[in-house]
């Protein structure tokens, strides 16, 4: 276990994991970008988040002992994908971006793959920004191989061991066996590894990280190294607002959420509210305001920073004659929509 300071603390990191980070951080200056998976072993709980930030801080540390300005803070992680991308295009180069997939891979597959569209677009687009991305998931086997072949540099894979011991654990001084769980090892597979790792899973359809033998074993310890508090509010606060999406899907009815589908798609066609308002009236015979019309564009833009989007909303299309008349109702007038 080697040490490493950033920002006048000391951190503790796996020697052989930090010789191949060591590797990245050089070779970034050179206009490369990577990408670091830090996977769960196919299960949760497992301390995959605290060892990516632990390799995002010593990468930050390493960058700046090699002259490279770069800096790290909770505004590196991020829990959406579409908010990570978004500020990713506003950072300096060579940040570290941590975005912990998990949430979005436990909220549904759709939500999955759209987030690794994300990914693969924003490299396809922005690579020169020469960032090092680390994703946090549960499980490498369900990555696309274009993230996992091609683009991933390194897979990280944690998993916990299991300890048989007697423990009196109901204080009445008769030992018992129990099994202990505990966090902190992981396995390091690296380019080569983690493709032969990926192909042969594919090959037989089985799921397994013991498929391939990996690079090297490591241990981890239990250290944030970014404010712990601000992480978990900032974690609180996505799942909050996810939750808080999810019940304001189930309340709105077909036609609102149809209405907003247009609302967006003419917002994205640089209309302003006047403009999509009269369109309504025109095309749907659609009363509501432009007032209105406004609340809806910054509920729906904030939604996308959280990457919660309606995707299985009905297009707006090119025909605007096959799609139905909306006629409003006293319901939805009196709820807001002719305010």
């Amino acid at each position: 276990m080697s040490n490493f300071f950033l920002y006048e603390q000391k951190y503790y990191i796996n020697s052989l994991l930090a010789d191949n980070l060591n590797s990245l951080a050089y070779n970034i200056k050179k206009d490369w970008d990577f990408v670091i998976l830090v996977t769960g072993n196919r299960s949760v709980r497992t301390g995959k988040s605290v060892l990516a930030l632990t390799i995002g801080a010593y990468l930050t540390s390493a960058l700046n002992r090699m002259g490279i300005d770069s800096k790290w803070s909770t505004d590196n992680v991020f829990f959406s994908s579409k908010f990570a991308i978004s500020d990713a295009l506003k950072m300096p180069k060579h940040s570290i971006i941590v975005y912990d997939e998990g949430r979005e891979a436990l909220a549904s597959s759709k939500s999955f793959t759209d987030a690794q569209k994300d990914i693969l677009d924003y490299f396809a687009e922005c690579g020169q920004l020469n960032h090092i991305f680390i994703i946090v998931l549960p499980d490498y086997f369900n990555l696309v191989e274009e993230i996992a072949v091609a683009r991933a540099e390194i897979l990280v894979n944690v998993f916990r061991t299991e300890k048989r011991i007697e423990k009196d654990i109901f204080n009445d001084g008769v030992l018992r066996p129990v099994v202990k769980f505990e966090r902190g090892s992981f396995g390091f597979y690296n380019r080569d590894q983690k493709k032969k790792l990926y192909d042969k899973a594919k090959a037989i359809r089985v799921k397994s990280y013991g498929l391939i033998t990996w690079n090297f074993p490591g241990d981890f310890i239990n250290q944030y190294t970014i404010d712990e508090n601000e992480y978990r509010n900032k974690k609180k606060e996505w799942l909050k607002r996810f939750q808080e999406r999810k019940r304001e899907v189930i309340k709105l009815s077909p036609m609102d959420v149809f209405r907003d589908r247009i609302i967006m798609q003419l917002h994205n066609e640089k209309k302003n509210a006047k403009e999509i308002q009269a369109f309504l009236i025109n095309e749907y015979k659609y009363e509501i305001t432009d007032r209105y019309i406004q609340k809806i564009i910054k509920k729906k833009e904030k939604d996308m920073i959280y990457g919660e989007t309606d995707d299985n909303e009905p297009s707006l299309g090119t025909d605007t004659n096959n799609i139905g008349i909306i006629e409003p109702t006293e319901k939805s007038v009196s709820s807001g929509l002719g305010e």
